[in-house]
C-alpha cells in the first residue's frame, strides 16, 4: 500500500482544525489544569516528612500524565472520528483516493502530537523536571504510551455511531487507564493489573526516578508497551477492515 504524504498533510491539516474546536481542544487544557491544581493542594498539605515535595510533585506529574493520555489521547481520536462518520465525511474519504494507511496516520498524527507536546509540558507545571539519561527513558514511554493511547482512541471510533455514543464507549476505557494506576498503591490487586497497563507503567517510572531507583523501568515493561503498540494496531486494522471502510 503506497502512502502519500501530501494526502497524510491534507488529512492531517483538517484534523488539526476539528481538534481545535471546543469538544476536543478542552481535553489537554483539562489535563494541564487538572496538574496545576493538583500541584497548588499538595503544597498547601502538610504531608508530613514522609512525603517529600519533590515525590509529591512527582506523583502530581504521573497523575497529569495519566490524565492526558486519557483523556487527550483516547478521547479526541475517538470523537473525531465519530463526528466524521456522524457528518458522513468518512464514507466520502474512504471513496476517494485516500487509502487507510493515510487516513489512519493523518488522522492520529494531531492528536499524537499534541499529547507528546503536553506530556513534557506538565513536568514545569508540576514542578517535577527529569533531566539526564532518565529523561531519555521518560521521553520513549511517554511517547509509546501517547501512542498506544492515541490508536486505542481511533479503535474506539469504529464502534462509534455517533459523539454521543462515543462518549458512552470512552467513559469506562478511560476509568480503566486512569482509575486502576492511581489506587494501585492501596489495593493489591490493582496493582498487579496496573504494572500491564501502559498507564501504570508511566505512573510507576515517574515514581522510580523520584526515588532515585537502580533501574527506573524494567524490561519487561519495555515489552508490554511494544506489544500494547502492536496489538492497537492490529486490532485496528483487523476491525477497520471488517467495518469495511477500505471496500467502500
Amino acid at each position: 500500500m503506497t502512502i502519500h504524504m501530501n494526502k497524510v498533510a491534507a488529512i492531517a491539516q483538517v484534523k488539526t482544525k476539528a481538534f481545535m474546536g471546543k469538544n476536543c481542544i478542552i481535553m489537554p487544557l483539562f489535563a494541564i489544569g487538572f496538574t496545576f491544581i493538583m500541584r497548588l493542594l499538595y503544597h498547601n498539605m502538610d504531608m508530613g516528612a514522609d512525603a517529600p515535595m519533590e515525590m509529591l510533585d512527582a506523583y502530581v506529574l504521573s497523575m497529569g500524565l495519566v490524565m492526558n493520555l486519557s483523556m487527550t489521547g483516547v478521547y479526541c481520536p475517538c470523537l473525531l472520528l465519530a463526528e466524521e462518520k456522524e457528518k458522513n465525511t468518512l464514507r466520502v474519504l474512504m471513496t476517494s483516493s485516500v487509502n487507510g494507511l493515510e487516513f489512519f496516520l493523518g488522522s492520529i498524527l494531531p492528536v499524537f502530537v499534541i499529547s507528546v507536546i503536553i506530556n513534557f509540558l506538565l513536568m514545569p507545571i508540576s514542578g517535577f523536571m527529569i533531566t539526564g539519561s532518565s529523561l531519555a527513558v521518560f521521553s520513549a514511554v511517554s511517547i509509546l504510551s501517547s501512542l498506544t493511547s492515541c490508536i486505542i482512541g481511533m479503535l474506539l471510533g469504529i464502534f462509534a455511531k455517533n459523539q454521543v455514543s462515543a462518549g458512552t464507549l470512552i467513559t469506562p476505557v478511560a476509568l480503566i487507564l486512569m482509575l486502576i494506576p492511581m489506587f494501585a498503591d492501596m489495593i493489591d490487586e490493582l496493582s498487579n493489573v496496573s504494572r500491564f497497563l501502559f498507564t501504570g507503567i508511566l505512573m510507576d517510572m515517574v515514581s522510580d526516578i523520584s526515588k532515585n531507583a537502580d533501574k527506573i523501568i524494567k524490561p519487561e515493561s519495555i515489552a508490554i508497551l511494544i506489544a500494547e503498540v502492536v496489538v492497537s494496531i492490529v486490532l485496528f486494522i483487523f476491525f477497520y477492515r471488517k467495518n469495511g471502510f477500505e471496500k467502500d
